[in-house]
């Protein structure tokens, strides 16, 4: 069987453009509009309604990508069962994961996985929890680290991670003065209300722990500010333009020892999981990275629960 022809169907119709698809594949456009008109000559029907500003799939070329994306994923299975039985010499493994997640999760997992699996090829994707959820079900990675809520019920999932949830102020900040003055480690978060924020853009997991907290305070926030990245989103808040939120591992990348401008929000977590398909094949490959993982993010989450920190907290 010829599973390019399966892929470049699938890359067709996800891209609604033969141009796109062959820039990305490498092969000239002609060549690939030929391709496909022999296969629909050969199977005796139209896989695609073109138009000269758009592609889209007929009846029959929607059943052909389904049946097309199974045929995939069942090569994909035999392929790392075979790999299993070889001894997992070789394989590959595509995992992914949030952009902020990754950049703190994955200097501590691959190398430790490279060393045990050194030919064990491995890709990542990064991107929004949502877009991976998409990508799991597509099969497009075999894994994903992704944060709660998942949105969809067709994934089994562990948990790997449960981390705080803090406010970033800037360092001589009314409420850390406030709190230096009257010698408080609490505040209620309702002194806020006429503060300016810097918060998630829409759609990031994020954006959902912000809204709740707002949601318990009971006010509307004056948002000056929304952004994708985390890391950013604390410079700002800590340079001065106004207050934000980050979960605990953003914190601890930082690695300092200024911590009067951080305020722990009382039971606000953020939780990350590591999912995949129910009923799928899991390569021995695979099965090591799940367990590093936990017993990694394990490790990492006993080290600063025990920092000895006392942190200033804020109820809402």
């Amino acid at each position: 069987m010829d599973f390019h022809q399966l892929e470049y169907v699938i890359a067709i119709a996800e891209e609604k453009s033969i141009s796109k698809v062959a820039k990305k594949l490498y092969i000239s456009q002609p060549s690939l509009s030929q391709y496909i008109i022999r296969l629909e000559n050969n199977l005796g029907v139209k896989l695609f309604d073109r138009t000269a500003s758009s592609i889209t799939l007929t009846f029959a070329g929607e059943q052909y990508i389904k049946t097309a994306k199974s045929i995939l994923n069942l090569n994909k299975q035999l392929k790392m069962e075979l790999s299993d039985i070889a001894g997992s010499k070789k394989g590959r493994l595509t995992i992914g994961i949030p952009n902020q997640a990754g950049r703190h999760i994955l200097p501590l997992i691959l190398p430790q996985f490279h060393r045990q699996f050194p030919q064990i090829e491995i890709d990542i994707e990064e991107d929004v929890t949502m877009q991976l959820e998409e990508m799991l079900i597509n099969g497009k990675i075999d894994i994903a680290i992704l944060n709660l809520p998942i949105q969809h019920d067709k994934f089994l999932y562990e948990t790997i991670s449960v981390e705080r949830i803090f406010l970033v102020a800037p360092e001589n900040h009314s409420i850390c003065l406030r709190v230096e003055s009257e010698n408080q480690h609490e505040l209620h978060f309702s002194c806020l209300q006429n503060e300016n924020f810097i918060i998630s853009k829409q759609g990031q997991r994020m954006r959902l722990i912000e809204d709740e907290i707002f949601q318990r305070a009971q006010f509307k926030p004056n948002i000056i500010l929304e952004i994708e990245n985390l890391d950013t989103a604390h410079r700002i808040a800590a340079a001065g333009m106004g207050l934000t939120f980050v979960p605990e591992n953003v914190i601890w990348l930082l690695n300092t020892n200024k911590y009067d401008n951080y305020f722990l929000i009382d039971d606000m977590t953020f939780t990350l999981v590591i999912a995949y398909r129910p009923g799928e094949y899991l390569s021995k490959a695979t099965r090591e990275f799940i367990t590093i993982v936990k017993k990694t993010m394990d490790l990492n989450s006993r080290m600063r629960i025990n920092n000895n920190r006392i942190y200033r907290k804020i109820y809402t």
